[in-house]
């Protein structure tokens, strides 16, 4: 008799796009020597003013391409990919940054990490940054209440024991995720934050709703973030939208006096460093943030 082999589950890699080729191009390149043997990659396209769009369907027809009309922001950019990717019949998804260099065993070892726990739902890799291929970026991440913040698990230091076994975690930063179908079908990202605090609000939904969050530690994936992110320059427009979302994080979460403490504290944070040129942009973003309901939409003042 011919044993019976059951077929790999299918995933579905969606990767977020705007006007970023380079990256993309990059990134589709290195998930085309996946080891896991049944995929399929899905790029959606928030809007892209430059050719982005044309040049990735062009150089990667392995790729289907979705465009919006419009840019949606990182939460319902990934919603729509996860939608489609459960409507094609998906076992799992996985939303991810366009900005990563993945290693041939990432989707593999998440998936391993995922069937050796039960009640798991989420599984993040271990993410490293892209210029120092053994430091971490994240290996996962915790609340600390005071001031209120997601402090990342293991940032800035070299890989190592501390960081070899799988470890359920608290939140895993939206970079990139393997989700389940069945949280996928239950837990979706909330579409008024257009960035920044929709990741931590998605594990929060994802725990509430009695799942598990694990790190893998055999998922490699290096990530082009800067270790000097939180002392770059910023838009103005970046700060107003930060505070809008940390707003709104505080208000589904924490409660107004956590919210205060966090605002005073980031306004310290931000004087130290000299930044003052952007505090009242930040101050707008969270003055729009408390005048709003939270079932408000809030993308329709959004510009692309």
């Amino acid at each position: 008799m011919t044993a019976h082999i059951s077929p790999a589950p299918l995933v579905y890699l969606v990767v977020l796009n705007w006007n970023g080729y380079a990256d993309t191009h990059e990134c589709l390149e290195s998930l085309r020597g996946l080891a896991y043997p049944n995929y399929r990659v899905f790029v959606v396209d928030n809007a892209s003013s430059d050719d982005s769009p044309a040049r990735i369907a062009a150089d990667h027809p392995e790729a289907e391409l979705h465009r919006c009309a419009h840019n949606l922001g990182i939460a319902a950019g990934y919603n729509v990919g996860i939608q489609i990717a459960l409507q094609r019949g998906a076992d799992y998804v996985v939303p991810m940054n366009n900005d990563l260099d993945c290693d041939p065993l990432f989707v593999t070892q998440m998936i391993a990490t995922q069937r050796a726990n039960p009640g798991c739902g989420i599984v993040m890799p271990k993410i490293f940054y892209y210029a120092e291929r053994d430091r971490i970026w994240s290996a996962g991440a915790y609340n600390r209440w005071m001031p209120s913040n997601i402090v990342m698990r293991g940032r800035k230091q070299h890989d190592g024991p501390a960081f070899a076994a799988d470890t359920e975690i608290q939140f895993a930063p939206s970079c990139c995720l393997l989700l389940t179908r069945e949280l996928a079908e239950v837990v979706a990202f909330d579409e008024g934050y257009f960035f920044y605090y929709d990741d931590w609000d998605f594990c929060v939904q994802a725990r509430t709703a009695g799942y598990r969050i694990m790190y893998s530690a055999g998922a490699r994936l290096w990530h082009k973030v800067s270790r000097s992110t939180k002392n770059s320059p910023k838009s103005l427009r970046w700060w107003t939208v930060f505070g809008q979302s940390c707003v709104r994080y505080h208000r589904k979460h924490h409660g107004l006096r956590l919210l205060a403490i966090y605002v005073a504290w980031v306004l310290f944070r931000e004087s130290v460093k000299g930044n003052v040129r952007s505090l009242p942009s930040f101050l707008s973003g969270v003055r729009i943030a408390l005048r709003a309901k939270l079932d408000d939409d809030p993308r329709a003042g959004w510009s692309s």
